[in-house]
């Protein structure tokens, strides 16, 4: 029997659009636990040096509130034994001869993102104590709505003047859509269930720093009970689409009857292209599955 999908996240609504055959194969099977686990695949090197950075970027602001500052080559050092720490010691050490230059390039590549976030104007303002008040979230922490357990947590909170600023930090960011305002207004959902924070709409600003094309992308919203409202439709829409999409492989887990990506670059960058029709090309693939679908739609038709 398949599973009633019931959380929503940012990730998962990225992987829902992006690609839905991704977001079955990564989200379906981990609806008991919030951590993600499967057996069949192993993440990318890139999604594992993504996870290992916001850690670090977490551990390295915890350590500058306690007075701890981190050196380069501290910077540099972490990120390699943050990466180490993701994978498996086979893994890691198969990768360490066989792509060491490919994972050095990942290490310096991170090292630059994690120096030019530390360079944007809020991380300087926090780092130089301009700004005083301010906490570390934790992203594992949801709230319920109705049947919807909703994983939206700021990052960083903090506090400037009477206005709670709710940040995000996206480390492979997407442009702005549609959606982004709304997407973002499901942190102040989040706050609002919070013990430690105000119930007022109005108190709060929305922000997401994005890395896009080598530079972090500020956005900034200001939220409204209306705003708020439209936000939670979209978590609804979400999480349908999301229960329709499991359904339609129906009792046998068909994976064939799941759509591909409309996009290769999505492709080029999933941890799971090695499992997908898509890995010989993406259009191709899209072809021999439309006849499927026809031919399926054939069949039952006829037996009618």
């Amino acid at each position: 029997m398949n599973l009633l999908q019931t959380m929503w996240s940012i990730s998962r609504r990225k992987s829902l659009l992006n690609c839905p055959r991704q977001y079955v194969m990564r989200y379906s099977r981990s609806q008991e636990k919030w951590k993600y686990s499967n057996n069949l695949v192993e993440l990318s090197l890139t999604d594992l040096m993504i996870r290992s950075s916001r850690k670090l970027m977490l551990e390295r602001l915890e350590d500058h509130k306690n007075g701890i500052e981190w050196s380069s080559r501290m910077v540099q050092l972490k990120l390699k034994l943050g990466l180490k720490v993701e994978m498996n010691l086979e893994r890691y050490e198969q990768v360490k001869h066989k792509e060491s230059r490919y994972l050095n390039y990942l290490i310096s590549s991170a090292k630059n993102k994690i120096d030019s976030l530390w360079n944007t104007e809020i991380f300087k303002r926090i780092i130089s104590s301009e700004i005083r008040q301010w906490s570390v979230m934790d992203r594992k922490k949801f709230f319920s709505d109705g049947h919807i357990d909703i994983f939206c947590s700021p990052d960083i909170c903090y506090k400037i003047q009477n206005k709670w600023n709710l940040l995000r930090i996206d480390f492979q960011g997407e442009r702005k859509n549609a959606s982004s305002e709304l997407e973002g207004m499901a942190m102040v959902n989040w706050a609002k269930r919070n013990n430690f924070l105000p119930l007022v709409t109005e108190q709060y600003i929305v922000h997401t720093l994005k890395y896009i094309g080598g530079f972090w992308i500020h956005e900034k919203y200001f939220p409204s009970e209306e705003k708020l409202q439209q936000s939670k439709q979209l978590l609804e829409k979400d999480v349908n689409a999301m229960n329709n999409l499991v359904n339609k492989m129906g009792p046998l887990m068909d994976l064939s009857q799941i759509p591909l990506s409309n996009s290769q670059s999505n492709c080029n960058k999933c941890s799971f292209k090695q499992l997908c029709p898509a890995k010989d090309g993406l259009e191709q693939s899209k072809l021999e599955q439309n006849s499927i679908e026809y031919n399926s739609v054939k069949i039952r038709f006829e037996s009618k």
